[in-house]
This record gives C-alpha cells, structure tokens and sequence, in this order.
C-alpha cells in the first residue's frame, strides 16, 4: 500500500517541476521519500481507497493544501519554512513532520475536501488571446466561467502578461505573469468588458 501514495507523490511532484512550482515539487518529494505510516493520519493516507493520482482522489493536493491552509492560518513554525523563507530539506522536513503531529485533526478533516486549484497562471493564454482577439475585431468582451479558479481568471484583463518583447495589460496591473513564451507575441490592444 505504501507504492501507490509515494507514487501519487512522485506523479505531484514532476507535474509541479512541470509548472516552474519548485516548492511543491520539492514538498511532494520530500513527502514521498520521508513520510511512514507511524501515526492514525498518516496511515489514513497511505491506506486511502482507490487512485490516489492527481487525476483521482488527489492526496498529494490534499496534503498539500493543508500543510498550507496552517501557513495562513498563522503556524509561526511551518511559515518559517515555506517559501520566501529560505529552508534546507532537512528543516523544511522536520517542520512538516512536527506540523503534522501538532495538526493532525485539523489535516484530517482537510483531507476530506477534494482540492480546487485556483491557479491565475492561466490566465496567460487568457490574455494573449484576449489582446489577440481584440486587436481583430475590437469588440468588447463577456468574460464566463464554469468555476475553475474561483472567478479569478474572470479579471484576467487587470493581469499584466510579460512577454519577451512587451509586457500586455494595464500599466498598474494587480499581478503581472511572465511565463516562459515561445512563438509570435500579441499585438497589444484595449480591452473592453461588458459583463463577467
């Protein structure tokens, strides 16, 4: 039983790696090589019925998501460790492990909820396209979602999108994303929203 969680990690890990997230990638690694089935939380995870994977159950989201839920909800000791703070593996490790034994009801109720992923990193193709197709055909916009991102990919127009050769978005954009870009850039252009 322990193969199939470290697997579902390891799969986490290199879809992060896959999304320039290093910290994730690094926290499921780490989970994945260090975590044992030692406490009733942990062999809860490892025991967990059915696919594990991202594309599933998704534990490692989970487990993720609560280790962060404790870092808004004010862990003074599990903050120390997440990015900006700098932390070696062996400190992040431990933190992590002490998190755990000292949340562990608060993470298994977590556990419960599946994960949602409000990602504004895709709002870039939203933008590029958005500019693209408001220079063809200048007309206005009605921005619908069916609840991907929690309504933030709905103001992809106050995002700023760096590309190589300019930047696309408002000059005093309340996020600017700079992913890495290949091909032809978007010329930019207005863009009006009627309704979101």
């Amino acid at each position: 039983m322990t193969d199939r969680l470290r697997h579902a990690l390891r799969q986490q890990a290199e879809a992060c790696a896959g999304l320039d997230s290093a910290f994730m990638a690094r926290l499921c690694t780490l989970l994945a090589e260090r975590l044992t089935p030692d406490t009733p939380l942990t062999r809860r995870l490892f025991d967990w019925p059915g696919d594990l994977s991202p594309a599933a159950a998704s534990i490692p989201l989970r487990l993720a998501g609560a280790l962060h839920a404790q870092v808004l909800r004010g862990d003074a000791a599990l903050a120390a460790v997440y990015p900006p703070n700098p932390a070696d593996d062996a400190a992040l490790w431990q933190a992590v492990q002490d998190a755990l034994h000292r949340e562990e009801a608060f993470v298994d109720r977590f556990l419960d909820s599946p994960p949602q992923t409000n990602e504004v990193r895709r709002s870039a193709v939203l933008i590029a396209a958005g500019h693209w197709l408001a220079a063809r055909h200048g007309l206005p916009f009605v921005f619908s979602e069916l609840g991907a991102s929690a309504g933030l990919n709905l103001i992809w127009d106050r995002f700023a999108l760096a590309l190589p050769d300019r930047t696309l978005g408002p000059p005093d954009a309340a996020l600017i994303l700079t992913p890495r870009w290949q091909g032809l850039t978007p010329a930019a252009a207005p863009i009006a929203v009627t309704d979101r």
